[in-house]
């Protein structure tokens, strides 16, 4: 399976939330500190607006474990900037070292996978290629399922799923028969 760079974003994503609300119940001061700035850790910082960067420029330096699982986040997106597979791979085996041996526990798991997709995420850097055909042709199929609320015969289904996929035209055979009245 080819790892897409969105999947990664969204599990560091999560992940960075996960370490955010954790670290605000530590205590009453990290709580005040963290309230309200989710996007500010969330968005990338060329989306930030400048009141959210000044906040979390300000926030940065306070010694927060919300920080440094932000600066992971960051150091998977350049991976991401490297121009060929080879120094993909060392920035990508740089980033989860030390992912691994931060005391953050959520991005430790993240780490965990990305360890495990490696070949899928630097196979990009090779082929330019996601499954996101593929998520999309599954998010067609998923909605023929919805839409049928369930099928009694396989073959039916099957038939519904060739005729949303195949983007059949069926123009030419409207205008034959209605032609002939």
């Amino acid at each position: 399976m080819e790892a897409r760079a969105g999947m990664l974003a969204q599990l560091f994503s999560r992940a960075t939330d996960k370490v955010r609300c954790r670290e605000a119940r530590l205590s009453e001061e990290k709580g005040r500190l963290l309230r309200g700035t989710k996007y500010c850790w969330l968005k990338r910082p060329e989306n930030l607006t400048e009141r959210q960067a000044a906040r979390k420029a300000s926030l940065m330096g306070e010694h927060l474990l919300t920080a440094r699982a932000c600066a992971m986040s960051e150091a998977m997106r350049a991976v991401y900037a490297r121009p060929d597979r080879e120094s993909a791979g060392r920035e990508l085996d740089r980033a989860v070292s030390w992912i691994m041996h931060s005391n953050v526990p959520e991005m430790k798991v993240v780490a965990r996978t990305v360890r495990k997709e490696r070949e899928g995420i630097l196979n990009w850097f090779s082929r330019n290629a996601t499954n996101a055909i593929l998520e999309g042709l599954n998010s067609v199929i998923q909605s023929v399922k919805r839409a049928a609320r369930g099928f009694r015969n396989v073959d039916y289904f099957k038939t519904m799923i060739f005729l949303r996929l195949g983007r059949l035209d069926f123009s030419a055979q409207l205008a034959v028969s209605s032609a002939t009245h």
